[in-house]
């Protein structure tokens, strides 16, 4: 948990110090270096932590105190019991959602599903999210069934195509997925509808873009930027990911239909948007502005390294929250660092 709160992982003295000093920075009772450094990479396992430094820790990860924190994982793990996970260790074991994806027994699984609607708690969503994403990457056979029966239930929908949206596509029929999500998407129809449409013609655009599916790029592309209008108030409506990735991937838009004086003033555009909303946003919502535009940017042959710079420069707050040396890597290899994607952060 405290690993997805700062956004690195410990493995060095130099992450327990700013660990430490991003403790010290929401005005909590200091947790020394050494202290961290013997709970996360100390080879001595006889050593226990103080209650006092525990509850600390929990603060920090947004819970009252350490009873609550381990209250709450306590709830995780039964809610993993219901869909028969079993022990994490024991990689040989499938949990009963996976026998059913592995099996394509999906009528018991629909049933479990259906259960669930989008007012589940967060975590809960993406731990099941993620139950689906590994079963489905790890399913021998065709997942077609899977995506044509479970596309359209909205905890599906939320926790396994948004929540654990993978943009390097690592998973079996994974595009014929994203087909079935869209199936009877009008973005006319409602605030919902216009986000849905946003959110997975986007995520398949960037795909087709990226890959060099000239053809299926194209198409998308009509969708978005010529045959559909949304105006910044419309947008404005929808959740952070796929509006700024709409507002992002138009540069691949504009520089693959040549429009390249039109690109270059929409680089422009976005930058200025960056630093005109970046302190308005929670942290989660700056990561997703920031990492969003960079992988644009750096996708894109024609972006000057300027501008890649001038990103660096208006999220200083973001890279401040870094270890010194990682804030120094080049952008491209800080991205990963503040990837708040779920799918890209589990593997990473």
């Amino acid at each position: 948990k405290l690993v997805d709160i700062v956004s690195f992982p410990i493995i060095n003295s130099a992450d327990c110090k700013k660990i430490s000093d991003l403790i010290s920075l929401k005005n909590l009772p200091p947790v020394s270096v050494s202290t961290l450094y013997r709970l996360f990479l100390s080879e001595n396992t006889n050593y226990t932590p103080y209650l006092h430094t525990l509850d600390v820790l929990a603060i920090f990860c947004g819970y009252p105190s350490w009873f609550k924190l381990e209250k709450h994982f306590n709830e995780l793990a039964h809610f993993e019991f219901s869909y028969g996970k079993l022990d994490y260790t024991n990689t040989k074991q499938k949990s009963l959602l996976k026998i059913c994806i592995h099996r394509n027994e999906l009528k018991p699984l629909y049933v479990f599903s259906e259960q669930f609607d989008t007012t589940l708690d967060f975590e809960k969503k993406l731990i099941l999210g993620a139950e689906f994403y590994y079963s489905l990457k790890t399913n021998n056979n065709k997942n077609e069934n899977f995506y044509k029966n479970f596309s359209q239930l909205p905890i599906v929908r939320e926790s396994f195509y948004e929540l654990l949206a993978d943009s390097t596509f690592d998973i079996k029929d994974y595009e014929l997925g994203f087909k079935y999500y869209l199936v009877g998407i009008k973005p006319g129809k409602s605030i919902q509808s216009m986000q849905d449409f946003i959110f997975g013609n986007s995520f398949l655009f960037r795909h087709y873009y990226i890959t060099n599916k000239k053809a299926e790029a194209k198409k998308i592309a009509k969708l978005l930027y010529e045959e559909n209008s949304f105006s910044e108030t419309d947008l404005d409506k929808i959740y952070i990911f796929p509006r700024i990735r709409y507002y992002a991937y138009k540069l691949f838009y504009l520089y693959s239909t040549n429009q390249l004086i039109k690109a270059e003033k929409h680089e422009d555009w976005l930058l200025e948007y960056a630093e005109k909303n970046n302190a308005k946003l929670d942290l989660a919502e700056r990561r997703i502005l920031f990492y969003t535009l960079a992988d644009a940017f750096s996708n894109n042959n024609f972006t000057i390294p300027e501008k890649l710079k001038a990103l660096k420069i208006i999220f200083k707050n973001l890279f401040d929250l870094l270890p010194p040396y990682i804030s120094k890597f080049p952008l491209k290899s800080v991205m990963p660092y503040l990837e708040h994607n779920a799918a890209a952060r589990w593997k990473y």
